[in-house]
């Protein structure tokens, strides 16, 4: 007999829909349109369908959330190997497919089945599909050849088999019983887990060995919050397990969506960096119009000679070209003239940054981004860019003198 579930099974299978959810939007923003990344994308659903249609199996009865329940169950397998196939970029052996595809088209119509055909029978055969189906792509993972694959790709498939090794103890719990009688079910922290090493991918600079080292720390801190609460109120071992998976998964859930806050800025920051390489090059005004759009510098106002008419040009010339990108706090190594003037351009446009982009005819970009003061990388785009401008309206001016 399936034993009721516990507040803590529902709000670890609820954060690990979370944790999906946040993973599959990182995912679809980078690229959803590529065949690895739909492999992904369907088992990351699969996982998400399964944690939502248990809880609502748990609490509502309802036949059609425990079919639902029983065929995303057997379709976690499958997308497992499609996903190892799509990473390992070779087809998984033949007995291993029709181990995964025959068992997940079995599942699917049995999950439609009246329980009393079966009984516990099915959960058992359920288990040992996903088990011996999870350890052959974990094999698969094993045997590769390191050498046919990029060290991003290897760096993927190494997180992806340590999230198996949780994965597969750990899923033993989810099948509890009057038989196996653990306190809470604990697939859904293997998921979370899973979610935090896959977004981690995104993260280049983040190594391996430090992923498992802040995950060995976030849990023992886990615990041992857990621990001073049960010890505050006198719970049981019981407690202390849920307590401490309940603490576990809602780290887990504010880690992924605080790396997930993390690569969606350093996508926008890159924005410099994909304008260098793939908008307009010749011609100056278009490559500053489209400049503009880029969110880092979203609002960047370009500013003619005859916009700059109540200040002393000749001296903002001189000052420009020997310091193109100049900010509103560096000020110093200049004349009280110098600084009087870049104050009142600074407060006049509302500007943190101004950058001179074409000396003939004299052009400046004035723009608000008081964020990369504390962002030296997306500074040193800026420059780029301001390079870049520089050197198209020269050349532009070259050309047609």
């Amino acid at each position: 007999m399936n034993l009721p579930p516990t507040i803590a099974d529902t709000f670890i299978s609820l954060a690990a829909f979370l944790g999906l959810i946040v993973l599959i939007r990182a995912i679809r923003s980078f690229d959803a349109g590529s065949p690895q990344t739909r492999r992904f994308l369907f088992g990351l659903r699969v996982l998400a369908v399964l944690m939502v249609s248990r809880v609502l199996a748990w609490w509502t009865g309802f036949f059609v959330f425990e079919a639902a329940t029983i065929i995303a169950a057997g379709l976690v397998p499958l997308a497992a190997v499609l996903v190892a196939e799509a990473l390992m970029r070779r087809h998984a052996p033949p007995l291993t497919k029709w181990i995964a595809g025959g068992g997940a088209a079995s599942f699917a119509v049995l999950a439609f089945l009246p329980d009393a055909l079966f009984g516990p029978w099915l959960l058992i055969g359920l288990f040992l599909y996903q088990l011996l189906t999870l350890a052959l792509a974990g094999h698969m993972a094993v045997t590769r050849d390191r050498k046919s694959l990029s060290r991003a790709e290897n760096q993927a498939v190494d997180r992806i088999a340590l999230s198996l090794l949780l994965i597969l103890p750990l899923l033993i719990t989810d099948f509890r019983s009057t038989h196996v009688d653990f306190p809470v079910r604990l697939g859904g922290v293997a998921i979370l887990f899973l979610c935090w090493l896959l977004i981690s991918l995104g993260q280049r600079t983040v190594s391996h060995r430090d992923t498992v080292v802040s995950f060995v720390i976030l849990t023992s801190v886990s615990l041992i919050a857990a621990l001073a609460i049960v010890l505050e109120t006198a719970f049981d071992t019981a407690a202390l397990m849920r307590t401490a998976s309940i603490v576990t998964s809602a780290a887990l859930v504010a880690v992924i969506w605080k790396d997930s806050l993390s690569l969606r800025m350093e996508q926008r920051r890159q924005s410099l960096i994909r304008h260098l390489a793939e908008d307009r090059i010749d011609d100056t005004m278009g490559f500053l119009k489209e400049l503009q759009i880029h969110p880092m510098v979203e609002g960047a106002l370009l500013l003619e000679e005859t916009d700059l008419a109540d200040l002393d040009l000749a001296s903002l010339k001189t000052l420009l070209s020997g310091r193109p990108l100049l900010r509103a706090s560096e000020t110093s190594a200049l004349s009280e003239a110098e600084i009087e003037q870049l104050a009142w351009l600074f407060e006049k446009y509302e500007a943190t940054h101004v950058m001179l982009v074409s000396k003939k005819p004299f052009r400046l970009v004035a723009l608000n981004m008081p964020s990369v003061s504390a962002t030296p990388g997306a500074e040193t785009e800026l420059k780029v860019v301001q390079r870049m401008a520089l050197l198209i309206s020269e050349r532009t001016h070259d050309r047609h003198p």
